[in-house]
């Protein structure tokens, strides 16, 4: 019995922590900086405080929140700073995770057909009259799918959690500029398109190539094409 009990607020706590998840990176209404209530979202669930509790914890390990003392839980404020030397490690580590999957031949056939199939969801979903919010939101879960495939498949169990928390990280670091403004949608498009270059450079044996299209898709969405080409990028 008591573990059914466990169970059932296990399965709670990754309830909230997904809703949370969702209002900072996606709908807009958890903002960097802003000041997360508990009492507020316990009382919008119909839970008790608990298990919100439990779940900014986790998403304080992931970077998205931070406690400070005395005055409560805030969603991260990233500056610009914090965006590139996140970027930066990620792109350190992702590159590895290419150089073991080309030298250790990681990825069979049926793999690059799965990831393939994984971007033609996204580029369907980019070509869609639908809201923005709602379109990144779905693009962004196929993107992290898409990645921590490659991640997995690399065989590095350590550089695959890692990736995984770091990519919350960088979403909500370039968030703000989807708040902001919301004419990005044919970055959008380019950022799904570019998957396939990742694929078939790694299929080649492009490691350096595959890094490239890396670089640039971490920064299409969150610098905009302007900025790419402001960096030589």
């Amino acid at each position: 019995m008591v573990r059914g009990k466990n169970f059932v607020y296990e399965n709670l706590n990754r309830r909230v922590v997904e809703f949370l998840r969702d209002e900072i990176l996606w709908s807009g209404r958890l903002k960097h900086g802003q000041h997360i209530q508990e009492v507020e979202i316990a009382e919008e669930l119909n839970i008790s405080r608990a298990p919100v509790r439990e779940a900014l914890r986790e998403l304080e390990h992931e970077g998205l929140v931070e406690y400070i003392p005395r005055r409560g839980v805030y969603v991260a404020n990233f500056d610009k700073d914090d965006f590139l030397e996140i970027v930066d490690i990620r792109y350190a580590l992702e590159s590895r995770v290419y150089e073991a999957i080309v030298k250790n031949n990681r990825l069979t056939p049926g793999d690059f057909k799965n990831l393939r199939s994984m971007i033609d969801v996204m580029v369907t979903i980019a070509g869609e009259d639908t809201d923005g919010m709602e379109k990144t939101a779905a693009i962004a879960e196929q993107d992290i799918k898409f990645h921590r495939y490659i991640w997995q498949k690399s065989g590095r169990k350590w550089s695959y959690k890692i990736l995984s928390n770091l990519y919350y990280q960088l979403r909500l670091a370039s968030m703000e500029d989807w708040i902001k403004e919301q004419g990005m949608m044919q970055d959008l498009e380019r950022s799904a398109v570019m998957h396939y270059g990742i694929v078939d450079c790694l299929e080649s044996g492009d490691v350096e190539g595959a890094k490239k299209v890396l670089l640039r898709h971490i920064f299409t969405l969150s610098q905009g094409q302007e900025a790419l080409e402001k960096e030589n990028i």
